[in-house]
């Protein structure tokens, strides 16, 4: 059973396990990914509800989850949701319809949906339960020409340091985090995950806290769905 609803600019797509669900889990999509591509190119949606999980799948379009829209943002990407559009509206209705557990919801990203889980969790305090994140990108120093990154930042500039910077952010995480990338990865570099492990090791040395590197993972499905499964895992700790 599903059901859709539009929260502000981001469109919200409920999935009901049965029986009754006993947690909740966030799906976060990549860039221009559709909301149900983690049900249609993975199991992973009929493995979460399989485990009691309510599904929330966010449509997030071409968004990096940047806090809010700058002067130098492409003018087509505008409309797009942001990290504010989830703190301000999108999660707080959900709470508000009972759609979010209030102990047991969980964060699940791939791409720059990881990189949404790292910026929501340095956002929210111990709101959610747990987090993981798949061949995220975090350091932005790594690629001063990233197409993502001045398509809605603007071009390379202390801006890219100080304003939803996750490398900064992330002594402000609460929540155990699932890591994981594929080395192999020639769209994100393994280095972005890797780096964020060894920030958050040093700035907050007992956070729960694991990081898979693949040596023969790429940016694909196949390492998502791999990957995804053992996040599920992780999640069983901390339910």
């Amino acid at each position: 059973m599903a059901q859709t609803f539009q929260l502000g600019s981001c469109l919200v797509e409920v999935r009901e396990p049965v029986p009754s669900p006993r947690r909740t889990l966030i799906l976060l999509p990549g860039w221009n990914y559709s909301r149900t591509a983690w049900c249609e190119k993975s199991t992973i949606c009929a493995e979460a509800l399989r485990r009691g999980y309510r599904l929330l799948l966010l449509e997030m379009g071409k968004s990096i989850y940047a806090t809010r829209a700058f002067p130098e943002t492409r003018s087509d990407w505008r409309s797009y949701p942001t990290l504010r559009t989830l703190l301000d509206t999108v999660f707080p209705e959900l709470r508000r319809r009972a759609l979010m557990h209030p102990k047991r919801t969980f964060l699940l990203g791939l791409s720059t949906g990881g990189r949404g889980v790292v910026l929501i969790l340095a956002h929210t305090g111990n709101t959610f339960t747990a987090g993981a994140s798949l061949s995220g990108d975090f350091d932005p120093h790594l690629d001063s020409r990233d197409p993502l990154l001045t398509g809605w930042y603007g071009r390379y500039s202390q801006r890219w340091d100080e304003v939803d910077n996750p490398m900064r952010l992330a002594e402000k995480i609460k929540s155990p985090l699932f890591l994981a990338h594929g080395v192999a990865d020639n769209i994100v570099s393994y280095q972005h995950s890797q780096r964020l492990y060894l920030r958050l090791k040093e700035v907050n040395p007992t956070l729960p806290c694991v990081l898979h590197l693949d040596p023969r993972g790429k940016h694909d499905f196949a390492f998502w769905e791999k990957y995804g499964k053992l996040a599920l895992d992780f999640f069983e700790q901390y339910d």
